[in-house]
Order: C-alpha cells, then structure tokens, then sequence
C-alpha cells in the first residue's frame, strides 16, 4: 500500500459526489421546478407541468428495480458514466421542447439518469472509500442537488428571459455532458485501484458504518412499514420542490421572486447537507433525521402564511423546508446503515430508494390537480407535512421495533 498523501483521494471521490448530485439530480430534477412556469407558459396545464415530474419519478422508480445487477455488471465508474451520458441526453431532448410529449421523453431519460446516477452508487462509492467520517462525506456529496438549485435557478431564469428556453437546455447539455467525461478521469470504485486504504481505516471517530453492526434480517414489518414511511418521504420530497416557484407565482410573486425562493431553498440545502452529516456522525442518524423532519414540518405549515405580499413571509417558508430538505438524501443511505450490517447494506438501500421512487411516481402531480381545480398550491403543501408527520413516527417505530429484543424472529 502506498503511504497516504496529506489529503486522501477518498475526499476527491466525495467531491465527485458531489458533482454527481449537482448533475444527475440537481439538474435532472430540482431545475425542473425552475423551468416549469416557462414551460408551463408555452402551453402546458398545470396537470400536465406536474405530469413531467411524474414521468421523470415513473422512470427512477422503473431503474431502481435494476440499478444493484447495473453496477455489478458495469462496475460503478463505467455504469455512472453511461447514467451521465443520458442525464445529458435529457437535457438535449428537453431543448427540441413544444409539445407535452417531447417533454415528457426527455423526463424519462432524466429519471434513468436519476435512478442510476445519483444516491445508490454515490453511496456506495462512500461506503468504499470511508471507514470513518461518512456521514460528513455523505452530507458534503449529497450537497451537490443544493448547490445546483442554488447556482442554477438564477442562471436558467436570466437564460430563459433573454435568449430562449431552448438555448437554456441546450447549455445545460453540454455542461452536463462535459461534466460525465470528466468524473469517469476521476472516480475509482476502491481504494485499492489506488494503492490506498479506506479513509480512517483503523479510527475510532466518525459514524457508525455498516460493517456488522446492524441486525443481519430485519423482520418483514419492519421492512414493509419502511416502505410505507418511503413512500410518504418520495412523494414529499419530489412534490415539494418540483412545485416551489408555481406555488409562488400562485400566492402572487412574481417570476423573478420565484426563481429567487428555488435559489435560497437550494443555498439553504447545501448548509443543511454539511451540518446534517456531521451531526449524524456525532449524534447518530435516528436524532439527526428526527430534527430535520421536524423542521420541514414546520417550514410546510409557514407556506399557509405566504401572502404575496411580504417577501418574509415568503422566504421563510422555503428556508424552513429547505433545512428539513436534506433528510431525503441524507436519510435513506444513513438509515440502510443503521438497520442493516455490511451485506444487508444494498439491499436495503435500494429497497429504500424504490418506494422513495414509487411516492414520487404517486404524488409528484398531485399538487398540480389540487391546483387546477382550487387555483393555489398551499393546500398540496398542508397535504405533505401531514404526510411527513406520518413519515417521522413510522421512523421512530421502526427503530424502536428493530432494537427490540427478538427482532430476527
């Protein structure tokens, strides 16, 4: 093995995680919410704005059943380039625009890019990579969606307005093309191709990780009921973002001002993803995630205050949830390590990451039917903290019913 240099390249594979949620999810799917009023206002209902997001959740949902036998095949640097690849070509179907159904196609290569591109092999990667300090790992890579919403929204917007809706994608192709060629130059699947072993290999410090730790079977409740909490977590997180700048422009901002709320709940994000991971590795996931969850709660009650006037009221809604925000990337990686030892990891991972998907497919264009026939998106907004509140509690009662006594039987 070679002597570790002062910086390890475990963090230059954390930073291509990063880069990897700045493309593969950011720009496959939270810039959605950015340009769905400007495509919206070509000629698309809200129905059939909110249908996009669905299509692009049907698709991430589709993959995931494929994703483990995808890597294992590929290995994770070959399959991540090939999942980038299409996440480029979306955006380039995405620039022929006009029509609902051109729209829709270029979701669907996005939610391939999506389901394959983004949480499991960046996860794995850092499980690879990190003995100690994952969490804070995993918070910095999954930062990558918010840093992408922040930088991204004002930059579409000013694209949009003063050149064309298809010169906006067509940019973003290409940036997101370039983007693929120059991870697959850097990112190694373990250490060991390398000469390296994994970062803090031998430490005591950093989060629990999920060597065998874990009950090695969780019972089926456990896990069905999980699935159930999923569901509720997909359907929240995608509906939320994908709709902020509408549900702005419906309580009586402007455009402008609703670019500015997908900016700041994505600058908030990124905040949220560094402190959630190192909290998560000093307190443990279960207290960590709890406090988010509680957070976005409370930032989905504030929407009903947005009053189209008051720019505080506005903003502090957004920054609210875009704090909670981080659990739906943060979570499900931490909680898989959590209730599952070191083989059961990816299974459990992907079973997480599937009925995260199918909420999404479920609700994501539920707040856009809510809005066609009642003219305003806060109800939608009520409608996902109480789905979040059923999410936390079935949390907590799955941790509680793994740790007892008896619970492989």
């Amino acid at each position: 093995m070679k002597k570790p240099s002062k910086l390890h390249y475990a963090w230059v594979i954390c930073l291509c995680g990063l880069w990897m949620f700045v493309c593969n999810m950011g720009l496959c799917s939270n810039i959605l919410s950015v340009y769905l009023p400007f495509i919206e206002a070509g000629g698309i209902s809200d129905s059939m704005g909110s249908a996009i997001l669905s299509i692009r959740c049907l698709f991430s949902f589709g993959v995931t059943f494929l994703v483990e036998l995808y890597y294992r095949k590929l290995s994770l640097r070959r399959g991540l380039l090939i999942a980038s690849l299409i996440g480029a070509a979306s955006a380039l179907v995405y620039s022929v625009g006009g029509s609902a159904p051109v729209y829709y196609a270029g979701a669907a290569l996005g939610g391939i890019c999506y389901g394959l591109g983004a949480i499991y092999p960046t996860s794995l990667l850092l499980s690879n990579w990190f003995h100690s300090h994952r969490g804070l790992a995993l918070g910095i890579s999954s930062a990558g969606s918010g840093v992408a919403t922040m930088v991204f929204s004002p930059l579409v917007t000013a694209l949009v307005l003063r050149y064309s809706l298809r010169t906006a994608f067509l940019l973003q192709a290409g940036f997101m093309l370039l983007s693929a060629l120059c991870l697959f130059l850097l990112l190694r699947d373990e250490p060991g191709q390398k000469g390296l072993a994994p970062y803090g290999e031998g430490g005591t410090n950093g989060p629990r990780v999920p060597e065998k730790e874990g009950p090695a079977e969780l019972p089926k409740q456990v896990l069905w009921m999980l699935a159930l909490m999923m569901l509720f977590v997909g359907g929240a997180g995608q509906a939320f973002s994908g709709h902020l700048s509408v549900l702005a422009k419906s309580c009586g901002y402007s455009v402008q001002v609703a670019a500015t709320v997908v900016s700041l709940q994505g600058l908030v994000l990124v905040g949220s993803k560094f402190l959630s991971g190192d909290m998560a590795d000093r307190f443990g996931p279960k207290r960590c995630t709890t406090l988010l969850m509680a957070v976005f709660i409370l930032g989905c009650a504030a929407v009903q205050l947005m009053n189209g006037v008051s720019l505080f009221w506005c903003y502090l809604p957004v920054a609210l949830m875009g704090f909670g925000a981080s659990v739906y990337n943060v979570g499900p990686p931490l909680w898989a390590g959590d209730l599952s030892d070191r083989a059961g990891y990816p299974k459990l991972l992907k079973w997480l990451q599937i009925f995260y998907n199918l909420g999404g497919i479920l609700f994501s264009a539920v707040p856009g039917v809510i809005a066609d026939h009642t003219g305003e998106y806060k109800s939608a907004y009520a409608l996902i903290a109480c789905m979040m509140v059923a999410s936390l509690i079935i949390l907590r009662w799955s941790y509680r019913r793994a740790q007892a006594p008896g619970k492989n039987a």
